[in-house]
């Protein structure tokens, strides 16, 4: 089966130029937009590697700056601690030091960053990673 040389821009008798303010049918023909529509004004080529529509605004998870939420009081550590475990993450915010875990993905009570400063090997969260 021969594959048809249709303009990308050619939707339902519309050309959907992005040269265009609006879609329009007044500036169609099937000549052209079915054949040579390189040679059209309104064709603009395309990059191969360009994403289509809603993939151009997909954002990868490494690009996106996350804000960490959390209760001063429960959250925020009185001294600095440090952990052993793997997982275990201290972060600094303009509040203060709050730690981490990267298994749970959420911050950390005080007494939960005293547990794993202390008793990190016998985490059970660690036995989910």
């Amino acid at each position: 089966m021969q594959k048809r040389n249709i303009c990308p821009y050619y939707k339902n008798g519309y050309c959907t130029s992005p040269i265009l303010d609006s879609p329009t049918d007044s500036v169609t023909s099937s000549n052209r937009c079915m054949g040579n529509f390189r040679s059209c004004r309104y064709y603009v080529a395309r990059d191969e590697d360009s994403e289509e529509g809603l993939n151009k605004y997909v954002i990868e998870d490494s690009q996106i700056e996350q804000e960490i939420s959390f209760y001063n009081k429960i959250n925020i550590l009185d001294t600095p601690l440090d952990s052993e475990c793997k997982y275990f993450q201290l972060v600094r915010t303009e509040k203060g030091l709050v730690a981490h875990c990267k298994v749970l993905g959420r911050v950390l009570t005080r007494s939960q960053a005293v547990l794993c400063n202390k008793e990190w090997e016998d985490c059970p969260f660690r036995n989910l990673a």
